[in-house]
């Protein structure tokens, strides 16, 4: 029994013995190693780099790049991207820790911060020192100032629209894209209010989804507005005036002896004859509009009848519906003594 214990003892030495010398140590530190030849710490880039810099602008998620600003989905593609450039050498560059990754998002400008790159070269790995600069790109730097390239003049616009271009304005904030001022011209309405962008294109293209939208006129002009002191060139400011139709959706416009309730509006009217309850469209323009007002059904027999509560005024109802009831509230206009549901 204790010869044989002492056999087991020697083969469990000779093992670990075997083990031991099998293992790589770092001939600078005398570190182990797992494979290369010197450790994590000793190795040095066999390779020429330049000092890496990445400039970052985390509101719109773009980088700037051969003097130019790109948008970016995945942070790591910006900093390979520019990385690259920077070395010189065919290599293979990790991707960041993904709470690294994070933290440089949820940065604001001003924040500069140091990581280490790690780089992959001819299959040995290597650790470079990198900078990453937070700020803002030319777009964004425009945000919450008095710049402008365009003015939006929104004319008779209904809360709906008001709150719609608002909403869109929103949604470019990542394009840089921004809404500077908003000028009303009554303090108590949002009926009419001017609208100060920092882009020239967009306020057309704005103006363009309103009216194909809701209806209304556009009118463009350019104007003079500073001299660039650099160039010595013209700086203008476009305006763009969109006037909203003064007929809404459910509105009744009155044509010769024709009523048109409005169905949607767009380019074009899309409305429905309430005598021959035929489809069609109109043009935009200036219409007799009857606005619809709740009434009260009085009377079934012989015919449909109702009455408005407030004047008490009773007219006859011309396209009842089948399933009214007495004292049932609907939505009428009244042309000439008759009244036609909307």
């Amino acid at each position: 029994m204790v010869k044989a214990r002492k056999h087991n003892v020697r083969k469990t030495v000779r093992k670990v013995s075997k083990k031991f010398h099998a293992r790589k140590f770092c001939p600078r530190c005398g570190k182990p190693i797992e494979h290369g030849i010197f450790c994590k710490d000793c190795r040095k880039a066999d390779f020429e780099f330049k000092d890496i810099n990445i400039t970052l602008c985390t509101s719109c998620k773009s980088y700037q790049h051969k003097n130019k600003w790109t948008r970016f989905k995945d942070i790591n593609k910006a900093i390979k991207a520019v990385a690259k450039d920077d070395i010189k050498a065919k290599v293979r560059i990790e991707n960041l820790d993904k709470n690294l990754s994070e933290a440089i998002l949820e940065s604001k400008a001003g924040v500069k911060k140091d990581i280490i790159l790690v780089i992959v070269h001819k299959k040995q790995e290597f650790e470079i020192p990198a900078r990453i600069e937070i700020t803002l790109c030319n777009k964004c730097s425009k945000k919450g100032t008095q710049y402008f390239e365009s003015v939006l003049q929104l004319r008779n616009a209904t809360k709906e629209v008001y709150y719609f271009i608002m909403n869109e304005i929103s949604k470019q904030s990542k394009k840089g894209i921004h809404l500077n001022k908003a000028s009303l011209l009554d303090k108590y309405s949002q009926k009419d209010v001017d609208l100060y962008l920092t882009t020239k294109n967009y306020a057309t293209v704005l103006a363009e989804k309103v009216r194909k939208t809701y209806g209304g006129t556009i009118k463009k002009n350019a104007k003079l507005f500073s001299i660039d002191w650099e160039t010595s060139k013209n700086q203008y400011r476009l305006n763009v005036l969109l006037e909203m139709p003064s007929y809404g959706k459910d509105d009744v416009l009155k044509i010769d002896d024709d009523l048109f309730k409005i169905i949607s509006l767009g380019t074009k009217i899309h409305a429905i004859n309430l005598k021959t309850k035929a489809k069609t469209t109109l043009p935009h323009k200036d219409y007799d509009i009857l606005k619809p007002s709740s009434f009260q059904v009085i009377k079934k027999y012989p015919e449909y009848e109702i009455l408005d509560p407030e004047t008490y005024y009773q007219a006859r109802l011309m396209n009842p519906a089948e399933s009214l009831e007495i004292n049932q509230k609907i939505r009428c206009i009244i042309d000439g003594g008759e009244a036609w549901m909307v």
